[in-house]
């Protein structure tokens, strides 16, 4: 073989495989990148309102939650191992303070618990989680002005994970927003 071939052959095969890489990070790149589905302000109510009182419900599947609390998780993210806010976490807050701002939810009393993926030491999760429920609670108290008595914040680390998924998964990197009863 001339030399002028081996190295054609040469600069083909690597060619061929800066595309294949180029198509790889660009298929990595998009799973990661793909914004959070942000759940709607109503969405969120219905989730969050109390049942009215007197009625009865069929239940389909097993609850794991105490008698009346109401629950949804939110996608809401922040920087890795951080607490603080990425710009796609700005929308889904914006539905969540609109919601906890409305109407039939006004009086309620509500506890945000923060959760992380088993991915790191148990109390540094613990931490974080933590961290980031306070954040979350911070932004809507300072941006929708809910009194402050109305939102309590913890968090779990990694000790409740959602079913399902991986205790790795990005799933259970998640911000949950519950009913609490009212203040006595």
């Amino acid at each position: 073989m001339t030399e002028t071939g081996c190295v054609r052959r040469t600069a083909a095969a690597c060619v061929g495989r800066l595309v294949s890489l180029l198509l790889l990070v660009s298929a990595c790149g998009a799973a990661v990148a793909q914004p959070p589905a942000v759940l709607d302000s109503q969405s969120i109510v219905r989730s969050l309102r109390p049942a009215p009182a007197g009625t009865r419900s069929l239940v389909v599947a097993k609850r794991e939650t105490r008698d009346g609390e109401r629950k949804v998780n939110l996608d809401i993210r922040f920087a890795n191992d951080s607490d603080r806010l990425t710009a796609e976490a700005h929308a889904q807050l914006a539905e969540l303070g609109a919601a906890l701002s409305s109407p039939e939810l006004a009086h309620a009393r509500f506890l945000i618990a923060g959760h992380t993926s088993a991915t790191g030491a148990a109390e540094h999760n613990q931490r974080l989680s933590e961290s980031r429920a306070r954040t979350v609670r911070g932004y809507l108290l300072q941006r929708f002005k809910i009194a402050p008595e109305r939102i309590e914040a913890t968090g779990f680390g990694a000790s409740r994970p959602l079913p399902g998924f991986s205790p790795n998964a990005l799933q259970q990197r998640r911000v949950e927003i519950s009913t609490l009863a009212p203040a006595s």
